[in-house]
């Protein structure tokens, strides 16, 4: 080991010649120009000094917080199905294209060369804003008239096919708007109208406490007032859409309030949770730190101030909650500070001399990249785990600061041939290029220790450590492995490595692998790899490049990794390419696709961030299959499945979207002898990731975008609650016994119906099962209000089977309502 002194620091009076590559994850750079490298043994093998510390850290009191019993109200019932029906993926996809248009629109808005930081932030909101305008004029006029053709409704006749009528003909037509906004108008219909469903089953159901609608009493049942609803539900959806903008500049922080504390205080009471911080969620579960923010997040925020409508008739509450939507997030600006503190670390360490205190540099960086949201380390030992980092990171990058080293190094970097870092690497000061370098590990260094769990944060040994496996991880990454030890490469290439890309802003917000890997991928081998959400590489390959006819694909695979700030779509974006290209590089897809290369995907990534390209976590890769022969279809939807389970009605709905071409082949096979077997296997498969996804939210505790969980007290923080975590994998293995069977008999009793909706249509079709009288659902309703039940015990599952009932729609129709 490096020899200390009793303080920590580095003994000045030794050779830096003698030490300067001893327990890096280096090899001599002596040797980068000799085809061997140094052998292990000759690294560091007399230094066996120890480290000693003196600990920074306070003594930690960290408590697990306690998930306080929900009050089981009829009022928090009906709350937590009304959000839950109003949760809609394709009104979330809607934002994303609307960001991504907008900056698409507007590229000045990227190109960075215009004013300081506030001229540019003002002038950029300004922008979007007048960009969004029209958009907002007609999402209030179509407001307008659907209120309108509502009002003075028997509540009694105002079912969900007649809302859904009504919906469809006061949609615009003949409009210059462009897909995603004509998709963010029907979304913020289809919210309009679960609300005032919500309103009528409530007036119908004589919950008391909800907003009145139907005269001076919830029980009374008549015509509708809708004015009370209207005014202030525009109000929420010109915020939204200002929401949109920030979101679409990367303005909205991170670490955002839990939506509980976003309840009026009536309501809080009445669910009766204590919900603690974010930070602390991500302390217990996943540890990896989001890239970006989420639409979700946006979608959940809109969904509950707008159920919240139906539960105040007090006009000043309901502008209090109005206004406070309308406020939002305050603007967020740590991607700039990470931004200026990233070019401010490289010019530094490429000024700096051998034997040069690298110290202050190192924790002057670490301050500004350290996350805010890190609850597990208090105010006054924050300072105390800055020093202690900036001094282990010195330690390990003091050996290759200097002339000597960066003209050791640069070399090296430029022999890779390509734009490295956004530099033309043979015309870049060699000390530059290593700065480079040395800047993005350390930068993926602290990302990684600022997200370990506070048992490791609190112990210095378990600590040190992790900087030192986390310091090797990306020097791997962001040198060439020609300068790293063979057993830390991450693949075989003489000179693969990673390079950190810039945007149209110059912004560093992801990185590429050097080299395009040819990949062969059987059909049967892409069917088990997954992809985001519930779909397979295979779905992609048949959906998007029309793999149909079992050969194996042949094509490149390109590889990327998120940084702070980024999103699918900005990659994608930057790339040229659909961001529906992009899929997770999980260790299961390296292992399948990559042979000797496999390290590159080793990296774990949890659940959370493998549903949608637009979540991602800081320093997650991803991969591309480049389209054979340019051959793609962008614009075809792929294969989506959602399932909902509604403890209340004792209820379970399940929908399965059937893309266009998966349409066409399960007709086809349908013609066949045998027909509805050919059939069902096309389907089995999607079926069966849908219930594995639940069985998968059982275990890891989160509940994926396409699952749907409604109880006594709404699920509001996306964590599986305990009763799922306590059954959710036998209840998964029972949805898709019944489920199965269902799916089975219809398409042998209904091929006829079937192939018409799919010769008839070029969108693909939508089943839908929903299942009534559910068994074991009752049971489960009792275990989340913390009863004990016989049934569920000793793995356990009652007898019976539930009432179905399949149906089937043409298109995308994955609706909450029970139209």
């Amino acid at each position: 080991m490096l020899r200390t002194s009793q303080n920590g620091h580095y003994d000045e009076s030794e050779s830096l010649a003698e030490h300067q590559f001893a327990e890096t994850p280096f090899a001599d750079p002596r040797s980068f120009e000799q085809e061997e490298v140094v052998h292990e043994s000759s690294v560091g093998e007399s230094h066996a000094g120890r480290w000693e510390f003196t600990s920074p850290f306070l003594p930690g009191d960290a408590s697990e917080s306690n998930e306080a019993a929900a009050a089981m109200t009829p009022e928090a019932g009906a709350f937590s199905e009304i959000t839950a029906e109003l949760k809609d993926t394709l009104f979330r996809e809607a934002m994303e294209q609307l960001a991504d248009e907008a900056l698409e629109a507007h590229p000045s808005l990227q190109s960075g060369e215009y004013g300081d930081r506030e001229t540019r932030d003002l002038t950029a909101e300004r922008t979007l804003n007048e960009h969004f305008q029209p958009l907002a004029n007609q999402a209030e006029a179509l407001l307008d008239r659907f209120f309108e053709r509502l009002e003075g409704y028997e509540a009694e006749s105002l079912t969900d096919s007649e809302l859904e009528r009504i919906s469809d003909e006061v949609l615009p037509t003949g409009t210059s708007l462009s897909p995603a906004s004509e998709q963010f108008l029907g979304g913020l219909l289809r919210k309009a109208r679960g609300l005032v469903s919500g309103a009528v089953n409530l007036a119908k159901r004589g919950v008391q406490g909800a907003v009145n609608l139907a005269g001076k009493g919830l029980a009374a049942v008549g015509k509708l007032a809708l004015g009370p609803l209207l005014k202030p539900l525009k109000t929420l959806g010109k915020s939204l859409l200002n929401h949109v903008v920030k979101y679409a500049l990367n303005q909205l922080p991170l670490a955002l309030r839990p939506l509980a504390q976003r309840l009026s205080d009536r309501l809080f009471r009445a669910i009766g949770e204590v919900h603690e911080g974010e930070g602390e969620a991500q302390e217990q579960g996943e540890s990896e730190m989001p890239a970006a923010a989420d639409a979700s997040r946006l979608e959940a925020e809109f969904d509950v101030h707008a159920a919240q409508l139906l539960f105040t008739s007090d006009e000043a509450e309901i502008d209090h909650l109005v206004s406070s939507y309308g406020e939002g997030e305050t603007r967020s600006y740590a991607l700039e500070a990470l931004d200026d503190a990233r070019a401010r670390l490289v010019k530094e360490l490429a000024g700096l001399q051998p034997g040069e205190n690298v110290q202050p540099v190192m924790e002057q960086f670490v301050q500004a990249v350290w996350p805010a949201v890190k609850l597990a380390i208090s105010v006054i030992g924050r300072p105390k785990v800055v020093k202690f980092l900036g001094d282990l990171l010195s330690r390990l990058i003091k050996p290759l600061i200097g002339a000597e080293a960066g003209g050791l190094l640069a070399p090296a970097i430029a022999d890779v041939g390509l734009r490295v870092f956004g530099l033309e690497a043979a015309a870049a000061e060699p000390r530059v290029i290593a700065a480079e370098a040395l800047a993005a590990t350390v930068e993926e260094t602290v990302h990684a220790v600022a997200a370990l769990p506070s048992h490791v944060l609190d112990h210095e040994t378990l600590l040190s450590d992790a900087v030192n496996e986390a310091f090797e991880n990306a020097a791997a990454s962001y040198f060439p492995n020609s300068v790293i030890k063979p057993e830390l490469r991450e693949s075989a290439e003489h000179n693969g490595m990673w390079s950190r890309k810039r945007d149209r802003s110059g912004r560093q917000r992801y990185a590429k692998y050097s080299d395009a890997v040819p990949v062969e991928i059987p059909q049967r081998l892409a069917g088990t790899i997954d992809s985001f959400g519930n779909r397979s590489l295979h779905d992609h390959l048949r959906d998007h490049h029309g793999l149909h006819d079992g050969r194996p694909y042949k094509g490149k695979m390109t590889m990327y990794q998120a940084l702070p700030g980024t999103r699918g779509s900005a990659i994608a974006r930057a790339e040229g390419f659909p961001v529906s290209q992009l899929h997770p590089l999980t260790p299961q897809a390296a292992g399948a696709l990559l042979g000797q290369n496999a390290a590159l995907g080793m990296r774990h990534t949890p659940a959370a961030y493998l549903n949608t390209p637009q979540r991602l976590h800081v320093n997650q890769r991803l991969y591309r299959i480049e389209p054979h022969h340019h051959r793609h279809h962008p614009h075809v939807r792929s294969v989506h499945s959602e399932l909902s389970i509604n403890l209340l009605r004792g209820e379970i709905r399940l929908w399965l979207y059937l893309s266009e071409p998966m349409c066409q082949r399960i007709a086809a096979d349908l013609s066949k002898a045998n027909h509805a077997a050919l059939a069902f296997a096309h389907v089995k498969r999607l079926l069966r990731r849908t219930t594995h996804a639940l069985r998968t939210a059982a275990a890891h505790r989160h509940l994926p975008p396409g699952l749907i969980v409604v109880a006594d007290a709404p699920n509001l923080d996306g964590k599986a609650p305990h009763w799922l975590q306590h059954a959710g994998g036998r209840l998964g293995l029972k949805i898709d016994e019944w489920a199965g069977m269902q799916v089975a008999q219809y398409l042998q009793n209904n091929a006829q119906e079937f192939k018409r909706e799919c010769a008839s249509h070029h969108d693909g079709v939508t089943l839908r099962i929903t299942m009534t009288r559910v068994p074991g659902l009752d049971a489960l309703r009792l275990v989340s209000q913390g009863k004990h039940v016989k049934d569920l015990a000793n793995g356990g599952w009652p007898a019976g089977t539930p009432a179905f009932h399949v149906g089937l729609r043409a298109g995308y129709a994955i609706h909450r309502l029970r139209n």
